[in-house]
């Protein structure tokens, strides 16, 4: 790795505003879950979906996708879920898995352990991720020990803790890409806050590796772009997951 894109790396970890360095050459094939938001099965979000699976065959990367809108995914929390939430971090059936949880966030845990990239598909809404997709980070990042939770609480002499206190679980996660579309213009969302982005760089970034990047994706004033446009955009999709 070059200066510069050792440089890219370390500032991409602070702010996805900064693009990570390109692909270092290794030529392995990735394990990628993708995870869709929207609920139209024929909007451009699902168009941009399906791109990510396009790049991922001609990469030769595995590939899973959930659409969460489709295969009805519960976003809500419920209030048992919130009952036993810290369980595992504090003790309770902390050596064994949880057979309290339900089996969507199973099998989106078993997911996430699975895979060594995430991409993320939705749509902005409001400068914000869409409730189902924010449901869905509520739901499955449930902390506890290795093989259990998303993320733990370390002791207070543990080494390895990031500075927010959380110690990652998802450490298999080494890249993210986000694709988002907005109504708004760039420099707006800016302005606003872009708090979907705020918080899967720096909320969420962390329950996974360490050196875990971010890729991030967004098509601006989508409502005013023309067809060409949309579709230059998808080809550029399609080459990021191809070259992940």
């Amino acid at each position: 790795m070059n200066a510069l894109h050792w440089l890219q790396r370390k500032l991409n970890k602070l702010t996805t505003y900064v693009p990570p360095p390109p692909r270092d050459g290794d030529g392995q094939p990735r394990r990628i879950l993708l995870v869709h938001c929207h609920p139209l099965s024929d909007s451009y979000s699902d168009s941009l979906a399906a791109a990510v699976e396009e790049g991922a065959r001609q990469g030769g990367h595995e590939i899973r996708r959930r659409s969460l809108y489709q295969e009805g995914f519960q976003p809500a929390l419920t209030a048992a879920e919130r009952a036993h939430y810290l369980d595992a971090a504090t003790g309770v059936g902390r050596e064994s898995a949880r057979p309290d949880l339900a089996r969507d966030v199973v099998k989106s845990l078993a997911d996430l352990r699975w895979c060594d990239s995430l991409v993320l598909v939705y749509p902005t809404w409001w400068l914000n991720m869409p409730a189902m997709l924010k449901g869905w980070f509520d739901r499955t990042l449930i902390p506890g020990p290795e093989g259990v939770g998303a993320w733990d609480f370390p002791p207070p002499d543990q080494k390895g803790a990031l500075i927010n206190g959380l110690l990652p679980r998802l450490v298999n996660i080494e890249r993210m890409v986000c694709v988002s579309t907005y109504g708004a213009p760039k420099h707006l969302v800016m302005l606003g806050g872009d708090n979907g982005r705020n918080c899967i760089g720096t909320a969420i970034r962390p329950v996974f590796s360490p050196e875990c990047t971010c890729k991030w994706m967004g098509l601006y004033q989508l409502d005013g772009l023309s067809q060409s446009e949309r579709a230059r955009f998808r080809s550029t999709v399609v080459s990021a997951i191809r070259d992940l």
